[in-house]
């Protein structure tokens, strides 16, 4: 396992949820996401969710294309990539399923705790700024990919009485107290509990996953690796016997259909 067992310790989280920062907490991290991963999302936004974000922190509005086969509208590639390549940030969603080592390792977090996860990828070619200060309705684990970026964690939460619109409050800096102020570097992750303010200050082109964890889901994601049968040796008794009738049955078909045609 490539992230600290430390790091998915249950004891941690039966008194208390505090913010945590593991230096070094995840070893190739490189293996999560590359720039080639980028690519090859920026170019299939019918498969991931593909947002860009202007130095103001806002999102960009992007003209949209319907996709014939997938039966939705998604956004021009052309556009995503004049943006990336102007140094906005972008975000890669429903990143979950990408590979084998994004999969293991949200379904070592589901296997830990009562959550279901996703995995979103942030990045900017060059210096680009990221959100304000802000919350987030499910707790967050974010591991440096690439580059370095300046995080702030507060003390201060969003109480649940207050319902998620799509636009959280951004407070000022006098409304807050820090509570972790740290350095992001390839490798380290950071724990940021539900609903707690945060900002990240990245420098440069850099790169990474964050892994929101939805406590109490409504549905799991399987992530068991499947294989298709092999010589009909994955099919099960019921289905190899009514596969070996059914060619049982093609052959004497076919037996009759010959000798029809032989005495014709």
């Amino acid at each position: 396992m490539s992230i600290h067992k430390s790091i998915l310790d249950r004891q941690l989280f039966l008194v208390g949820d505090y913010p945590a920062v593991y230096p070094a907490g995840y070893s190739n991290p490189e293996q999560l996401v590359q720039w080639k991963d980028v690519q090859t999302c920026l170019n299939n936004p019918w498969w991931y969710n593909v947002e860009m974000l202007d130095n103001s922190n806002m999102k960009v509005p992007m003209p949209t294309v319907p996709e014939q086969w997938h039966d939705k509208m998604v956004p021009e590639k052309s556009v995503i990539f004049d943006l990336a390549n102007s140094n906005n940030t972008f975000v890669i969603g429903k990143y979950g399923h990408h590979n084998r080592a994004v999969e293991d390792l949200l379904d070592e977090i589901e296997t830990q705790f009562y959550v279901n996860c996703d995995a979103h990828v942030y990045g900017a070619l060059g210096g680009a700024s990221s959100f304000k200060i802000h919350w987030d309705q499910p707790a967050n684990l974010i591991i440096q990919i690439e580059g370095e970026t300046d995080w702030t964690v507060y003390n201060e939460r969003c109480s649940t009485l207050i319902k998620y619109d799509g636009y959280p409050y951004n407070p000022t800096e006098e409304e807050v107290t820090p509570c972790i102020t740290h350095k992001m570097l390839p490798g380290d992750v950071l724990y940021i509990p539900a609903r707690s303010y945060h900002c990240a200050r990245p420098h440069d082109r850099r790169l990474s996953l964050s892994i929101p964890m939805w406590h109490d889901p409504e549905y799991q994601s399987d992530r068991k690796e499947h294989e298709p049968a092999k010589g009909g040796n994955a099919l099960d008794r019921e289905n190899r016997s009514k596969t070996c009738w059914c060619l049982r049955i093609q052959e004497v078909r076919q037996i009759i259909f010959v000798k029809n045609t032989n005495e014709k």
